[in-house]
């Protein structure tokens, strides 16, 4: 019975694409003509894709000419000014290299720096110091008063898409050109710089009584006469024709704020210079009287060779008794 029921199941059968498989263990075949429905695609898929890509590729060739003379109006407004920044000194309007003669660029003054317009240089500690009540010369000491602004300006076709419109750039570049010499600052040079950068009362410092009484006390002292020979040694101008300056003085290279810094390593130095201000004039008077004796021409009397010597011999005692008297300190 199931052998005739196995009879009735076909072995082929017809898809609705009209294409024959055979069932059974071997692999399906494909009838002839499938697969002819996509010939001529391609040349279609181009004609369609050809002008979305050729789009791209002119945006970009528009972008990457638009980025290049934008660098090159930066560069060309920047040379421009600092060309003729110390310590070039070239001439600012000769013509950039390779810059389009329909192109401009300039060169003038600016206002002001715009980075620096919030910012105040007199009110920097170390500018104002420690007084307060002292105001300076904000103009004097602005530091943006001479700004030059340096400038390019271009037009350009792009060389593709000319239908997106003209390429226009106009760059500026702000610099600061001040040194602040003391030509640029109005200061002479053998002028006090004090009373031009700080708006002083002079009137009121030369008229206050602090000032007064110690002018005083300097003109009254008895001991007065005493102190020429620090400044105006009559021995030394005899000999040399000038005295040596023997004034203890501070050291004006470096200047800080900081007052335990200022009586550490300005104020201490000063009270052991003036500490040894007794041996430093007696070693040079005695340097003096052996120069006299050694390089007189011509040569001394043996009378003023032998008071010389007597003085050298007090010196030298003198200066024995003052190193005894500082080691005992």
């Amino acid at each position: 019975m199931l052998k005739n029921f196995s009879s009735l199941i076909p072995t082929r059968f017809r898809n609705p694409l009209r294409s024959q498989f055979r069932i059974g263990p071997s692999e399906p075949k494909r009838v002839r003509g499938a697969g002819r429905t996509r010939r001529g695609l391609a040349p279609v898929e181009m004609a369609l894709t050809l002008p979305l890509l050729m789009g791209f590729v002119a945006a970009l060739v528009a972008f990457g000419y638009a980025s290049s003379w934008k660098i090159r109006s930066e560069v060309v407004a920047r040379n421009v000014g600092w060309r003729n920044r110390h310590p070039r000194w070239v001439h600012w309007n000769a013509y950039p290299a390779e810059w389009p003669t329909s192109a401009t660029f300039d060169r003038h003054g600016a206002g002001q720096l715009e980075d620096l317009a919030q910012f105040s240089v007199t009110e920097a500690p170390i500018i104002r110091g420690p007084i307060s009540q002292v105001n300076v010369d904000a103009n004097l000491l602005n530091i943006s008063r001479d700004v030059i602004q340096s400038g390019a300006q271009i037009r350009r076709s792009p060389p593709l898409l000319p239908r997106l419109g003209e390429i226009s750039y106009d760059t500026n570049h702000q610099y600061l050109d001040d040194f602040f010499t003391h030509s640029e600052m109005g200061i002479s040079n053998s002028s006090r710089r004090i009373p031009r950068i700080y708006d002083l009362d002079l009137d009121y410092v030369r008229d206050s009584a602090p000032v007064l009484q110690a002018v005083s006390a300097i003109q009254n002292n008895p001991r007065r006469q005493l102190l020429i020979a620090l400044e105006e040694d009559p021995d030394f101008i005899a000999w040399q024709g000038g005295a040596p300056d023997f004034h203890p003085r501070v050291s004006t290279r470096n200047y800080e704020l900081d007052v335990d810094w200022v009586r550490q390593q300005r104020v201490a130095g000063l009270l052991r210079s003036i500490e040894r201000l007794p041996q430093t004039m007696v070693r040079s008077t005695i340097g003096l009287y052996r120069r006299q004796i050694n390089e007189s021409e011509p040569p001394l009397p043996e009378a003023t060779i032998a008071e010389l010597e007597r003085k050298i011999q007090e010196l030298e005692d003198y200066l024995d008794r003052l190193e005894a008297r500082a080691g005992e300190q």
